[in-house]
């Protein structure tokens, strides 16, 4: 008996894509059971992130700088561009705050489990709240019916807390 190896011939464009329509389907899919669980995207995105910010090694929490405001701005527009594709990932300096668009979003794979835009959105309003509020990082989230603007600024030090 002979063993046939199946070769599939895809180029590295239509790899990624298929990646990054499985990432946002496991999103979709994870934020879904947690609804059905009873959770709200609060919620469900503190599971998500709590093993991170456990892992963290700052046990000081300080007021973050400009340096800072932009590394976070960048590390979060990277993660999205992985997730949504470079294409659709739009980053920019203004003045003091840093503005991620995130255009043309697919929304199949959340519609696939009954996950809402807006859903989702909360959903990534929570994570990132929870991984910038510590660090003296403010992101507000604006999203209209294809597009997702977050801006990052940082937080004024009284609004601030510390744990």
């Amino acid at each position: 008996m002979t063993e046939q190896h199946v070769s599939i011939a895809l180029t590295d464009e239509q790899i990624i894509a298929w990646y990054q329509h499985h990432t946002q389907v496991w999103q979709g899919y994870a934020l879904a059971l947690a609804l059905q669980a009873g959770l709200s995207p609060t919620q469900a995105a503190r599971i998500f992130v709590d093993p991170w910010l456990m892992n963290t090694t700052h046990s000081i929490r300080t007021q973050a700088n400009p340096q800072i405001l932009e590394q976070q701005a960048r590390q979060t527009a990277e993660v999205l561009s992985l997730t949504y594709g470079e294409d659709h990932i739009h980053l920019k300096s203004q003045n003091e705050n840093w503005l991620i668009t995130i255009t043309d979003i697919d929304l199949e794979p959340l519609e696939r489990y009954g996950v809402s835009y807006k859903t989702h959105i909360e959903w990534i309003q929570a994570q990132l709240q929870l991984v910038c509020e510590p660090k003296g990082i403010n992101c507000s989230v604006q999203m209209d019916q294809k597009s997702v603007s977050l801006r990052f600024s940082l937080l004024e030090p009284q609004y601030h807390h510390l744990s």
